[in-house]
């Protein structure tokens, strides 16, 4: 599956108007996903999650995610329909439970803008570490890192590269120590990224993760 960056316009709870109340950025590179919603009004977490992306229809396209850490508790996996509109973004239908209807099952709609990555390698992976409930993310110049460790509070990280400035912290929310940080290392690069596999077993930031995803960037 080709790698994507998205972010959302609006989440709309039928027959409830439309609304955006987060800054939301989801990387998908091959079968993974991570997806980091943080409310506008506090810069908290609406919402954290990463695991497995699968397609279970192209035409009409539509996925379901397996949800290997949430930030919300553990759940059943998601399944949600795409529709691409006149503007160029992509409407998702689906239903859910919604927190605000006391946790109704309730049909909703998302419109979705897909992004170009920032300038960067042209790569794009997702590491799980090995103990599972860690995961890192980097396509370009962009880096997500999502950890729900046993005795910890979910934290989320979210960074991003420019070749003047070097990296820049956007977020880093909820219990972060101990969760990599590029900006931390301050090197673009980590070392031997060019050469991952999937499926093998390597070390970032001087922890063992899994290959997960791996894409060039054309």
């Amino acid at each position: 599956m080709a790698h994507r960056i998205s972010t959302r316009i609006s989440l709309r709870w039928l027959p409830d108007p439309p609304s955006e109340p987060t800054d939301t950025l989801v990387f998908n590179v091959g079968d993974f996903f991570m997806d980091l919603r943080v409310l506008k009004a506090d810069a908290s977490i609406d919402w954290g999650m990463a695991g497995e992306r699968q397609i279970l229809s192209k035409d009409p396209l539509k996925c379901r995610w397996i949800k290997t850490i949430d930030s919300l508790g553990p759940s059943e996996p998601d399944e949600g329909t795409f529709t691409p509109l006149p503007s160029g973004d992509d409407l998702e239908t689906g239903s859910m439970p919604c927190a605000e209807k006391e946790n109704a099952v309730t049909d909703y709609e998302e419109v979705w803008r897909k992004l170009v990555p920032r300038s960067g390698p042209k790569r794009g992976w997702i590491l799980q570490s090995v103990e599972g409930k860690t995961f890192l993310g980097r396509v370009g110049g962009g880096y997500l890192a999502l950890s729900d460790e046993q005795g910890h509070k979910f934290g989320a990280r979210s960074e991003e590269w420019s070749p003047e400035k070097g990296w820049r912290v956007k977020y880093a929310i909820g219990d972060v120590e101990g969760v990599p940080s590029f900006a931390g290392a301050g090197s673009e690069l980590l070392e031997g990224e060019a050469a991952w596999k999937i499926g093998e077993t390597v070390v970032a930031f001087g922890k063992d993760f899994v290959v997960r995803a791996f894409e060039n960037i054309d």
